[in-house]
């Protein structure tokens, strides 16, 4: 879905892999999307270890908890429930991605 919508998509199969194929490709990543729910190593954790290596990096966190979605921590930028929409999914993180750019100009 956002190949489609013109973005290079990473995967990682977990939460230390994923902070893994951060660290090797750190300059070319421009937003994480992550699920709450992983192994080794859960959303709130992977978004914490993120944003310390790098505050303005925007991260969209995604949860089947609704109790996740109601008390976002500062480490994530946006929280949308599970089977959102492609559309509202794509149209969130254009959105941060251009805060991202316009603080950064």
């Amino acid at each position: 879905m956002l190949s489609s919508s013109g973005y290079e998509v990473l995967l990682a199969e977990n939460g230390r892999s994923a902070l893994e194929v951060f660290h090797a490709k750190r300059s070319g990543i421009s937003a994480v999307i992550l699920d709450y729910q992983m192994p080794e190593m859960n959303g709130l954790e992977l978004a914490s270890a993120l944003k310390r290596d790098n505050p303005r990096l925007p991260i969209v966190m995604i949860s089947g908890s609704n109790s996740v979605l109601d008390a976002i921590p500062a480490s994530v930028d946006a929280a949308l429930p599970k089977g959102v929409e492609s559309e509202k999914l794509v149209s969130q993180l254009e959105s941060l991605l251009a805060r991202r750019f316009e603080r950064e100009a």
